[in-house]
């Protein structure tokens, strides 16, 4: 479910995959045969490892390994029915335990997929831990101990913050100990490798001592095993570019201090380096161009920079939401733009015919920002009434069902704003398409009945014949 806000995803849901890689003997392969190899690998580090060291039983095998399987399958997209993978990997789970599996690697899935979301964080913490700690005493391969500790260490911090600071310390060397023999291990698949440290950076982003000591931990195995891979150099980027953030510190330009500047220069210096070398070695990942976009953002050599990155980005990618998510920040007046070259841009996303997916969505979330950041209080309140503003969440939304017709939890955040603009009309049209009504997103119930009956009382003001 998205919510009615802005919502950065520039570094969620990277899917890694080149065009083509070269294998050491030179020969170009194919994205199909990178992802069969991937999903090789899977196999083995879990179904074969299950077989193997796992505990094993005839009353439960089939279920276990059907969920290993499928769990296998949704880490490279190479599936075997059309059927929700998801829901195969929580029903077979959920067979395997009735039927008395105490596995670690199946507890673990159980636990993400078919552990009940009535349950507290704390509930889910406490259960992450036990199968974290069951998973480091296995003899599971490390990656599989890595997503175990990643996960319950991000639950736990979720759950108690730093109640505990002991457990935390435990599950954070549990992570990277468990990453760093994933990394010594040159047989692991570098999309694999990728998306485990970009994964375990992102958990430390803010923590400056924590991001670096995590980041030099990587480094030199990354480098002793991928030396001349881009994704090696597209981390080492992305960890400068974050440690750049940290030491200039949130503040306004004002605040920063010499020595802030200082060290924020020298850290996108470095992130421009590898980035340009990534994209030396790798010319078709989109991520390293909307990466290089950052660094303009603090180096600030001019839009024209910015422009040729994000071109770059679309030309691989025309649905490529996060290039635009990032050029629509870079248009911000804290930065580089203005109110009026968010909104032009945002049209752009919304009219070009070139671009699909997301994009549309682009000009919604520049009238959220413009909301949250650069209008007074006393504008706020009528704010999404006005027609202008309407009129632009409307075609935003329209244009996006147009590209995307089945997606729809989106219809949930079209009759927010319907709502708030008071266009009752539209609002009765989305209303049955909304499916499933998830009445949290709408405050409650309540509410989300309160919303209703005032949409059907104004359908029927509006119906109503005029007096003779």
């Amino acid at each position: 479910m998205k919510l009615p806000k802005g919502t950065n995803l520039i570094r969620l849901g990277l899917v890694f995959l080149a065009c083509f890689v070269l294998a050491a003997c030179g020969k170009k392969i194919s994205p199909q045969e990178v992802r069969q190899s991937r999903l090789d690998w899977n196999l083995k580090t879990l179904v074969d490892a299950y077989q193997k060291i796992g505990n094993t039983d005839s009353k439960w095998d089939g279920p276990a390994t059907n969920a290993l399987a499928e769990f296998a399958r949704s880490r490279t997209g190479l599936f075997e029915s059309d059927e929700d993978w998801g829901e195969i990997i929580r029903t077979n789970c959920e067979a395997a335990v009735e039927a008395g599996c105490d596995d670690p690697m199946i507890r673990y899935l159980y636990i993400r997929f078919s552990m009940s979301q009535t349950n507290s964080p704390q509930d889910f913490a406490d259960a992450f831990c036990k199968v974290e700690n069951d998973m480091q005493e296995s003899s599971y391969p490390s990656i599989r101990k890595f997503y175990t500790s990643l996960r319950a260490l991000s639950q736990f911090y979720y759950a108690y913050t730093n109640a505990d600071v002991m457990t935390l310390q435990k599950l954070a060397d549990d992570t990277i100990e468990s990453l760093v023999e994933t990394l010594d291990d040159k047989t692991t698949p570098v999309d694999e490798v990728y998306d485990a440290c970009h994964q375990t950076l992102m958990n430390w982003s803010g923590d400056k001592a924590r991001y670096q000591n995590c980041y030099r931990r990587m480094e030199q195995p990354l480098f002793k095993n991928w030396p001349k891979e881009s994704i090696s150099w597209l981390l080492k980027g992305e960890a400068y570019i974050s440690l750049g953030s940290i030491d200039r510190g949130n503040g306004y330009a004002n605040t920063i201090t010499k020595e802030g500047w200082k060290l924020y220069a020298e850290d996108l210096d470095v992130a421009e380096k590898s980035l340009n070398r990534a994209w030396e070695l790798n010319s078709k990942n989109p991520w390293i161009a909307v990466e290089m976009i950052w660094v303009e953002l603090g180096q600030g050599q001019g839009r024209d920079r910015m422009e040729l990155w994000f071109n770059r980005a679309m030309a691989l990618d025309t649905n490529y939401y996060d290039a635009c998510s990032t050029k629509l920040y870079y248009l911000e007046p804290k930065w580089y733009g203005s109110m009026d070259d968010m909104l032009e841009f945002g049209h752009e996303c919304v009219t070009n015919k070139l671009w699909g997916g997301h994009i549309p969505l682009i000009l919604m979330d520049a009238h959220i920002s413009i909301y949250n950041q650069y209008i007074d209080d006393s504008e706020k309140k009528d704010y999404w009434k006005q027609p202008e503003v309407w009129t632009d969440i409307k075609s935003a939304f329209d244009r996006f069902f147009e590209l995307n017709p089945d997606d729809i939890s989106w219809y949930h955040n079209y009759a927010w704003y319907a709502y708030h603009a008071e266009d009752w009309d539209t609002l009765n049209e989305i209303i049955p398409k909304l499916g499933s009504v998830n009445y949290t997103y709408f405050g409650g119930k309540d509410e989300f009945d309160k919303m209703v009956e005032l949409a059907k009382e104004h359908a029927s003001k509006l119906a109503a014949p005029l007096p003779q």
